[in-house]
């Protein structure tokens, strides 16, 4: 649950074109054929096909060099790719024609936290949660919280963990690192309410897992009964480890 594993992936909604895209651009005007060409980058992006992805991305720089939506797949692309120093260059080129997109915003934030750069990381996932119109600034701040985290800052994890919750308070994964933050600090009263909240909205074999823990640590044998029942129940051979 700790792991930004997936996290720049589920921040980036990539969206399948309708139908068949036609190359042919010469009825068309410079931006909308940029924007044709950066929504074909993105469909082979999408493939894993990373070298047509790019050459398209760069036709559609080519038509319009200031086009964000570009700047921005082609940094996804280069990221894939493993050439770092690239994707930063088009995640910043990205930024600066499009300051307020918080996918844009979130995924910068997710590849500087990727690599421990918690600081930078931060300053934009927060942009992100304050962006105009951005209707789930939950997930920026569940992100940054889930950065600082998996850079062993615990304090600061709690505060941004806790600022999700405020803008969405059944924001599971934030409820469960909650209730897991709180038994690793001693605080077993406080963990039993964000795990019993987690659960009001649906149990895994690793909630009912941390249930148990927690409820040992309270001596509650009944609530450890409870859960342990649910446990083998839903999640058959499951052991509590």
């Amino acid at each position: 649950m700790r792991s930004l594993t997936g996290l720049a992936v589920a921040i980036l909604v990539l969206s399948l074109l309708q139908g068949c895209v036609s190359t042919d651009k010469r009825h068309e005007n410079p931006e909308k054929a940029a924007q044709l060409y950066a929504d074909l980058g993105l469909e082979y992006l999408r493939q894993g096909k990373l070298e047509l992805a790019l050459t398209k991305l760069e036709r559609s720089l080519e038509l319009n060099k200031k086009y964000p939506q570009a700047h921005h797949y082609i940094a996804e692309v280069y990221k894939q790719m493993g050439d770092m120093k690239s994707a930063e260059k088009y995640y910043n080129s990205a930024v600066r024609y499009d300051a307020d997109n918080p996918m844009l915003l979130n995924n910068f934030g997710a590849f500087l936290c990727q690599q421990s750069r918690v600081e930078e990381s931060e300053k934009y996932f927060l942009r992100a949660a304050n962006a105009p119109g951005y209707r789930t600034p939950e997930l920026a701040y569940e992100n940054l919280a889930l950065c600082a985290l998996q850079n062993g800052n615990k304090e600061k994890a709690e505060q941004y963990f806790r600022q999700a919750l405020a803008a969405n308070p059944s924001l599971h994964k934030s409820l469960y690192q909650m209730a897991q933050l709180s038994y690793d600090d001693g605080a077993f009263m406080k963990a039993r309410a964000f795990i019993e909240r987690f659960h009001a909205i649906g149990e895994t074999e690793q909630s009912l897992k941390l249930a148990i823990r927690i409820e040992q640590a309270l001596g509650d044998s009944a609530a450890v009964d409870r859960y342990q029942k649910a446990l083998s129940t839903k999640f058959s051979g499951a052991g509590l480890k």
